[in-house]
C-alpha cells in the first residue's frame, strides 16, 4: 500500500466572519407589483427564469412571484368578485354600469387587467445585509428554500442562494 501526501488546501474562512454584503450578489431580476401578468411572463421568458422578488414602486420587497403562481391563475382564473373588486377599484362608481358582457370581457383578458399582486406570495424569507454567510446558510437549510433575499431596511439589496454558498465553501 501506498501512502500519498493529501494536497494541502488554504484554511477556509470562518463563514461567521463573512458579511453577506460581500458574497451576495446584486445584479437582481426584479418585477414590480403593479404589472400584469402577462408582462410578468413576457418578462419570464425574456430572462428564461421562474421566479423573482416583487417591490414597490418605492423599492419596497413586498413578495415573491414565480412560475408555479402564474400556472395556479392561469388553471383558476378570477370568479366574479375578485373582478368586480378589481373593476371597483380602478374605475370607481363607473364599474357600477358594467353589463355581464363587460364583466365577461374582463374575465377573459384577465392576464392583461390582474396584476402580480394579485397573484404573489406577500411572505418573504429575507436577511439583513449585515448577517454572516453561516447564519444564511443556516437560514437556507432550515427553511428548505433555495435562496434569500438580502434586504437593508425593507429595501432589496441582494439575493443569496444555496449554490451561492455551496460555490463559496467549495472554492474558498
Amino acid at each position: 500500500m501506498r501512502i500519498v501526501d493529501a494536497v494541502s488546501t488554504p484554511p477556509l474562512a470562518d463563514p461567521n466572519m463573512i458579511p453577506l454584503r460581500e458574497v451576495m450578489s446584486t445584479d437582481l431580476l426584479i418585477v414590480y407589483e403593479g404589472w400584469s401578468i402577462k408582462r410578468l411572463v413576457d418578462f419570464f421568458d425574456q430572462h428564461q427564469i421562474t421566479g423573482a422578488p416583487v417591490v414597490a414602486s418605492d423599492g419596497e420587497l413586498v413578495g415573491v412571484v414565480t412560475l408555479t403562481d402564474v400556472l395556479r391563475f392561469q388553471s383558476h382564473p378570477p370568479d366574479m368578485q375578485h373582478i368586480q373588486a378589481t373593476a371597483d377599484y380602478y374605475c370607481g362608481e363607473a364599474a357600477q354600469h358594467f353589463t355581464d358582457e363587460d364583466f365577461r370581457h374582463l374575465r377573459d383578458r384577465a392576464s392583461t387587467t390582474c396584476t402580480v399582486n394579485s397573484i404573489m406570495t406577500p411572505e418573504v424569507l429575507a436577511v439583513d445585509v449585515e448577517s454572516t454567510l453561516a447564519s444564511a446558510c443556516a437560514q437556507l437549510l432550515e427553511e428548505r428554500i433555495h435562496r434569500l433575499f438580502v434586504t437593508e431596511g425593507k429595501r432589496l439589496v441582494g439575493v443569496i442562494t444555496a449554490m451561492d454558498c455551496l460555490r463559496i465553501v467549495t472554492f474558498h
